[in-house]
C-alpha cells in the first residue's frame, strides 16, 4: 500500500520556534518533510518488516531535522513506517545525499 504524498511545511508559532528553523550552510536540509509517497533514497525492498506479523511495513513519513541547533547526525532524516494490520510503528535514521 502507498499513501499519497503530502508535503509538510514547518510553521513555527513562536519567535523561539522561528529562530531554530534552517541551516547556515545547507539550503536543502530542513525542507524534506512529507507524509506518504516514497522515502527519498530508500528502496521499497529495504523497508522494515513488522516484528509481529513479518509483513513489509508501509512508509508513512519522512521528517528532516529542524535546523543547525537540532541537527540529526549531519542532516539525517527520520523515516517512519507502519504495519496497518498490527498497528506497529518503526522509525529509522537515514542519511540522504543532498
Amino acid at each position: 500500500m502507498e499513501i499519497p504524498k503530502i508535503k509538510l511545511v514547518p510553521k513555527p508559532e513562536t519567535d523561539e520556534g522561528k529562530s531554530v528553523i534552517g541551516y547556515k550552510y545547507n539550503d536543502v536540509a530542513g525542507t524534506r518533510h512529507f507524509l506518504g509517497g516514497k522515502p527519498e533514497e530508500l528502496n521499497e525492498e529495504d523497508y522494515p518488516r513488522c516484528e509481529d506479523c513479518n509483513k513489509q511495513m508501509t512508509f508513512y513519513s519522512q521528517i528532516d531535522p529542524i535546523g543547525d541547533q537540532y541537527d540529526l547526525a549531519d542532516c539525517m532524516v527520520i523515516h517512519t513506517f507502519i504495519c496497518f494490520d498490527c498497528l506497529k510503528v518503526k522509525s529509522e535514521l537515514n542519511q540522504l545525499k543532498a
